[in-house]
């Protein structure tokens, strides 16, 4: 009698890449800036620095775009939330209360901030039927005015040095490792296990795959929709937070850069517009692009319409693979 033995399939390494691009993209870009640009090595640590004050963010917009849905309101989302919290800041820090009081009340306040903004979206999208495109683009503009009637140049806090340790504190004199990296690392890796080792973080792939699908398997795609719009309000309002501990205050124009940018992170690191595929770490990945091409262009002294161009090149570069792997992986 032959005894039968198991064999591993072999790693198909072709497919492996197209899934994930964004790791030979990251690889080719790191390779060519330390070795190709001066002052690079030395200002690495930004691109750190900038991925951790930003990234939550991001990974809150992928929850949303892995259902199939999209928020367009993130950056502003953000920017109120800090708003907010500067204001709770300041009236903690003049009441006398002590520092750790203040900062967990200003923290307690822009995670609140956000989660509301959050859930207001998802009522409207979930709730209503409006369509997410149309109905975060509305919200949008609301909470940008919200944010110009309250900081049209900066809004500081009292005390700024007492934030600005969060983010800038380096722990063992090393310039990367700050608290604000060390939070955002721990919120990729509960994201990424949360999405793994839980029923509703597997339910979000399924959800945005095949909705009818996930609807005869008894799971409710406006009841998962709606958590992740709230869950990705909560993480904008932690990047309010950070980005108010980053600098000292909350300044309307960060609501302009975050526009575009949790997008372009989402799709360059592989998650897809359509939903139904994406990781925490390819949202990671997708952060470390999108600041390794910034922190390189700005070392060379660029100007703000060429780092435009490259970004929007490189953009639509990755949704043309995109486009081409999901055609053939579907015709397989």
């Amino acid at each position: 009698m032959e005894e039968k033995t198991m064999t591993k399939p072999p790693i198909q390494w072709s497919r492996f890449l197209k899934d994930n691009n964004s790791i030979l993209i990251l690889v080719v870009l790191l390779f060519v800036a330390f070795l190709g640009i001066d002052g690079f090595t030395g200002s690495f640590y930004n691109v750190l620095l900038y991925s951790a004050e930003f990234g939550i963010c991001c990974l809150g917009l992928a929850l949303v775009m892995i259902t199939g849905n999209i928020d367009l309101s993130v950056g502003y989302n953000a920017a109120f939330s800090g708003v907010v919290m500067v204001t709770v800041f300041n009236m903690a820090y003049g009441a006398g209360m002590s520092s750790a009081v203040c900062v967990v009340l200003c923290l307690l306040a822009a995670l609140v901030t956000g989660g509301i903004l959050g859930t207001f979206n998802g009522f409207i999208v979930t709730k209503i039927g409006v369509s997410p495109l149309i109905a975060t683009i509305a919200t949008n503009y609301i909470y940008q005015g919200l944010v110009l009637n309250y900081a049209r140049k900066s809004y500081p806090t009292v005390d700024k040095q007492l934030l600005t340790a969060i983010a800038k504190y380096n722990i063992f004199g090393i310039k990367w490792l700050t608290p604000m990296v060390i939070i955002f690392v721990l919120f990729v890796v509960g994201v990424f296990f949360w999405m793994y080792k839980t029923g509703f973080g597997n339910r979000l792939h399924i959800v945005g795959d095949n909705p009818e699908a996930a609807e005869y398997a008894g799971i409710s795609v406006s009841k998962t929709a709606f958590v992740t719009f709230i869950l990705c309000g909560v993480m904008a309002g932690m990047t309010g937070f950070l980005m108010v501990a980053f600098n000292g205050s909350a300044i309307y124009t960060q609501g302009i850069t975050l526009g575009t940018f949790p997008i372009s992170c989402c799709v360059i690191g592989g998650i897809k517009m359509t939903g139904g595929k994406g990781t925490a770490v390819h949202v990671m990945l997708g952060i470390l692009i999108m600041r390794c091409l910034s922190t390189m262009m700005s070392t060379m002294f660029w100007s703000t319409e060429r780092v435009n161009l490259v970004t929007g090149v490189l953009l639509i570069l990755v949704l043309i693979v995109d486009r081409f792997t999901s055609t053939k992986s579907a015709d397989e």
